[in-house]
């Protein structure tokens, strides 16, 4: 018997499964099993319910020909965590795993009958409380990618801007995922004025959206990641607007220190008020629509919104400069929501800090499990009130029993090299060495050769692969929490960058959304990290017995008990 738990981000199921007992000492390899099947029933508007085996990609033998979707079984999972990408919004699933068995004589079909399925589970971004969250598809260090861009021709890195940049490409489609055109309609259907604070802008679709507002739209352009002898990134688009639209535009150049760094949206009623805003990580760019790792998301409720509209007033009032009514303005913050969702959204630059006080204190708080993505929170300091909020985790959490798992975009000396001194273990799955990585966390890589049946890849169209910024706590506890914005979550993003930081308490729906979507990059990497150090000897196909659960049922029985609570 198996205990499986499954939850979505909107783009993607994750299925989670362990022993039914929830007491490992019970827990013992299942006699003959080769791995398992999952079985999905999926109703899709009006259509009738359809049941379908998914399909894993690799078999037992390099070169081995795939089975038949009716016999998807044949290649079983080894593992005890899976995801369903064939799945679109609206979308009603439900599913059950079973074990595949057979010895030397080979597979036996599973039997269904008498077969626990979960309950159905409505695909979508909506969480409840007037939240909705939606993701990307921003992973480029992938086999689909590489596979794409092989069929395409030309220099990987070119023909991948190329299409990325080309509105209408499937591959610009697939990578940007449900967040862009959930953005473009949020544009397209505005039913009053539009205030926005953005810190990159290029992209041709949401430019145009932006442009068909005429005078409804207030924007506040900053000068994006200038340096190198260039003050402002967005010349050329601060330009077009200027010249071809009648968007009200207002400049925002900060000086070599600063950032201009927001990423917000806030939408009006028809009458002028407040109604609802669009924030998270997602720089308005070709790249940061397509090829990073971004999150979007929008929260339907009037206080916050007018939290937001006093924020754009203040930068609008403050020209290029950080005087005291903006960071006076940006120190408090006010709770609001419904429901059972507490929504309290900070702005910077603060005074003394006070939005890292605020989400430090609950991560101090956490009881289960703290899950993150960084792009680069800052660096190691000695002085805690200078801490980054990825620093507070590695030292309040990571030695503890609370589980702990994410991805940061690149090293940070002392915290994700081999001298950091609280390491989050990243167990080798499967691997004969029980040891663990010495990593604090894990850091994006890509195959670099041809392995086993895998593609070389491409690491990314930049230094940039993992964009988001996002904290969550606790995602099947009482008390769940989400920290997301545009945020970097560290000192000087606090202190000396515009920026936005939403903490959102209680919205367990949302908080297994983000928890989902970090799951899946987190194990995307993991794999990556281990072809890199194995390749002449790791990994190269299914195995052949039983013996495969071994390894999984001793060595990630904190992964299967957090994720199946």
């Amino acid at each position: 018997m198996l205990a499986v738990n499954i939850f979505s981000n909107g783009d993607h199921v994750c299925l989670a499964w362990r022993p039914a007992d929830p007491d490992p000492k019970t827990w013992a390899p299942i006699a003959d099993c080769r791995g398992f099947a999952i079985r999905r029933k999926l109703t899709r508007g009006n259509q009738p319910s359809i049941e379908s085996w998914l399909r894993n990609r690799i078999g037992f033998q390099q070169g081995e020909t795939p089975p038949p979707p009716a016999e998807a079984w044949r290649w079983p999972i080894q593992r005890y965590m899976w995801w369903d990408y064939d799945v679109e919004p609206g979308d009603s699933v439900s599913y059950c795993v079973v074990p595949v068995l057979g010895g030397p004589g080979g597979l036996v079909q599973p039997d269904l009958t008498g077969a626990t399925w979960t309950q159905p589970f409505t695909i979508g971004p909506a969480v409840g409380d007037g939240v909705s969250a939606w993701f990307n598809r921003g992973v480029i260090a992938t086999q689909w990618v590489a596979r794409a861009l092989q069929a395409k021709g030309g220099a990987p890195k070119t023909t991948l801007l190329q299409a990325v940049s080309t509105p209408g490409d499937p591959l610009r489609e697939q990578l940007a995922g449900h967040l862009k055109p959930a953005l473009l309609d949020l544009l397209k259907n505005a039913p009053g004025p539009v205030y926005a604070a953005l810190y990159e802008l290029n992209d041709a679709e949401v430019i145009a959206g932006l442009k068909a507002l005429g005078s409804r739209c207030h924007l506040i352009l900053g000068n994006g990641a200038f340096g190198k002898g260039k003050t402002d990134e967005n010349a050329d688009v601060r330009q077009d607007l200027r010249t071809t639209s009648q968007i009200d535009l207002h400049d925002r150049i900060v000086s070599q220190g600063h950032f201009a760094h927001n990423k917000f949206i806030l939408f009006c009623d028809a009458a002028g008020m407040p109604e609802k805003v669009w924030t998270g990580s997602t720089n308005l760019t070709v790249t940061g629509l397509c090829t990073q790792v971004n999150n979007g998301i929008l929260i339907e409720d009037p206080g916050v919104a007018a939290d937001f509209r006093a924020a754009w007033d203040r930068l609008e009032q403050a020209g290029n400069a950080y005087g005291a009514p903006l960071v006076a303005g940006n120190s408090t913050a006010t709770t609001h929501g419904a429901g059972a969702t507490a929504i309290t959204p900070w702005f910077a630059a603060t005074g003394e800090a006070q939005d890292m006080d605020f989400a430090r204190a609950r991560i101090k708080a956490a009881k289960d499990g703290i899950l993150f993505l960084f792009f680069f929170p800052g660096t190691y300091t000695t002085e805690p009130a200078r801490e980054t909020l990825l620093q507070t985790i590695l030292e309040e959490k990571a030695s503890s029993d609370v589980y702990t798992r994410g991805v940061v975009n690149q090293e940070i000396k002392g915290l994700t090299d081999a001298a950091a001194t609280a390491p989050v273990n990243l167990i080798r799955s499967g691997d004969a060495d029980p040891s663990h990585l010495p990593k604090s966390v894990l850091v994006p890589e890509a195959i670099k050769s041809v392995y086993y049946d895998w593609e070389s890849e491409l690491k990314g169209a930049s230094s940039v692969m993992v964009h988001s910024k996002v904290v969550v706590i606790d995602p099947f506890g009482a008390k769940p929490v989400v920290m997301t914005g545009s945020h970097n979550m560290g000192y000087k993003a606090s202190h000396a960058n515009d920026d936005n930081l939403v903490v959102l308490e209680g919205n367990a729906a949302l908080a297994q959304a983000y928890a989902a979507n970090i799951v899946s990059i987190f194990q995307e990497y993991r794999w990556r990290d281990y072809v890199g150090s194995h390749t002449s000897n790791g990994w190269h196909g299914l195995e052949d017995n039983d013996q495969w659960q071994a390894g999984h049922l001793q060595r990630e029985v904190a992964d299967m008990l957090f994720w199946v609570p």
